[in-house]
């Protein structure tokens, strides 16, 4: 009797363990210290170096995928994309760069896939543009997944006096509106 308890015991654990994992394309709330998983692989897609041209300047876009990764604010452990980026004009002069920064402070972090269109969604949050802000949607365009659309919204409403760009016309425009990038 005491052997067929532990075994019922130790089957519950071990469902209770797995049941905490969860696709990266759940939809619903995900309990506290659980893992939200890339169980399809699909971000791996995404990892690489893309590039583009925008308005004569020419982006270069490295994704990382990081693993179950704590996230402090949702509570839970996640696999997620981080991007780092560098920006120049047509004579070549950076305008942006920050691949050097660690992944910890990585300005574009990925959030998850999105229901309604299938997009996968990032944060971007640029401290030293003002806390500009906003939020960026990528998906492929091409059935190989060798361009992607990345598409930027800045939320950015207020600038305040304390920022070096304020009443600075045009105002730094660190990413595109709308841009194809290639795989390279």
């Amino acid at each position: 009797m005491k052997n067929l308890f532990l075994i019922t015991i130790l089957f519950t654990l071990t469902i209770s363990c797995k049941a905490q994992i969860y696709p990266l394309r759940t939809f619903t709330q995900i309990p506290q210290n659980a893992y939200l998983k890339d169980t399809n692989n699909e971000l791996q897609y995404y990892v690489g170096t893309w590039k583009g041209t925008w308005n004569s300047k020419t982006i270069s876009v490295t994704f990382k995928n990081i693993t179950n990764q704590y996230d402090n604010i949702l509570k839970y452990y996640k696999d997620f994309l981080v991007g780092k980026f560098k920006v120049t004009d047509s004579n070549g002069q950076i305008l942006f760069d920050n691949t050097y920064l660690s992944d910890n402070d990585a300005k574009i972090i990925g959030g998850k896939f999105r229901k309604v269109d299938d997009k996968y969604s990032l944060g971007y949050i640029d401290t030293d543009i003002c806390n500009m802000m906003g939020s960026i949607l990528i998906n492929f365009t091409n059935p190989t997944k060798t361009q992607m659309l990345f598409t930027f919204s800045d939320w950015t409403d207020i600038i305040t006096p304390d920022c070096p760009y304020y009443n600075v016309n045009p105002f730094p425009e660190p990413l595109p509106k709308s841009i194809i990038l290639t795989k390279q």
